[in-house]
């Protein structure tokens, strides 16, 4: 009696043939993208029937001209990931760069990315168009500050309606109410009304996974509602730092300025100290432990990389 032998594969052997098919994939999409360019090339002024021979439009072949053309991306196709939309979004970011900082400084911070794995073999168009959204923020960010630094006069017009209507976005912001603005928003009768009065919350970064933090200032006897500050904005409050006393036993703080601080997106834990409550040392502790953009709300500062918004 023969025996008959199962063709039934494993879940390893699934996933070797795939990832080989996935390969072949990427293969072909870099093998069309340099094809093309190099018919381009060749081919002056032929754009149009090029498009019409291959049915297809001429923006896709333009798309595809973007991705054979662009060194950066040719010579690291073993790193990138398998999609023709993310290799044509990747050429963007990487023409965006070379815009901004220049061909030699922007191919080195273009292939950082790989280095570093924020982009991958398994980065999608989203996970790329998340990197181009935070570097046109970025471009925005400091096109804003190099008014302030140019036009001192329009410091007084930097508020907060204009940063929201600008559509920036910060992973750390400081802020330093004032008392006339903390005892408005004591007076609100609901928690998520502050956010309203004073919309923090559309500030916040797009990433949600990156760590996110703001610190207020605020003298003691505001801790109560500059909890509900951080909850109508989003943080979880997470501590409460206190300036060292030089007295022994219980003390009365609530005339003392305190520093809360409220975090959201990828937990970070640290145990760093804030030297003072000076504005210098509180930049420095927030350099220190979060993510930029960065942003202080409540006083002018002149700090590199830094955006400030006074009321």
């Amino acid at each position: 009696m023969n025996t008959q032998i199962s063709n039934i594969m494993s879940l390893d052997d699934h996933v070797i043939k795939i990832n080989l098919a996935k390969n072949k994939i990427k293969n072909s999409i870099f093998e069309m993208a340099e094809a093309i360019t190099n018919a381009l090339n060749q081919l002056e002024n032929s754009q149009v029937e090029l498009a019409q021979k291959l049915g297809m439009s001429r923006g896709t072949l333009s798309k595809w001209h973007s991705i054979g053309s662009n060194n950066n991306i040719m010579e690291i196709r073993e790193l990138a990931p398998p999609s023709f939309d993310s290799l044509y979004q990747l050429s963007v970011l990487n023409n965006q760069y070379h815009k901004y900082y220049g061909e030699e400084e922007g191919g080195k911070k273009f292939v950082k990315l790989f280095k570093n794995k924020i982009v991958t073999a398994s980065s999608q168009r989203n996970d790329i168009n998340k990197i181009i959204k935070l570097h046109k923020q970025k471009l925005n960010s400091r096109n804003i500050e190099t008014k302030v630094l140019d036009h001192p006069k329009f410091n007084s017009e930097i508020k907060l309606e204009i940063l929201v209507k600008s559509k920036l976005h910060f992973n750390t912001i400081i802020i330093f109410p004032s008392d006339n603005q903390i005892n408005k928003w004591k007076n609100l009768s609901l928690q998520g009304n502050i956010n309203f009065d004073y919309p923090i919350r559309s500030l916040e970064g797009i990433n949600k996974n990156i760590f996110q933090q703001c610190l207020m200032k605020v003298k003691a006897k505001y801790i109560d509602i500059s909890i509900n500050c951080l909850n109508s904005w989003g943080y979880k409050y997470e501590k409460i730092m206190v300036p060292k006393q030089p007295r022994s036993g219980l003390v009365d703080l609530s005339s003392e300025f305190v520093v809360l601080a409220g975090t959201k997106g990828f937990f970070k834990n640290n145990r760093l100290t804030i030297k003072s409550d000076k504005s210098a040392d509180l930049i420095d502790y927030a350099k220190k432990t979060g993510n930029e953009p960065f942003l202080f709300i409540g006083e002018v500062i002149n700090e590199k990389n830094w955006m400030y918004c006074i009321n």
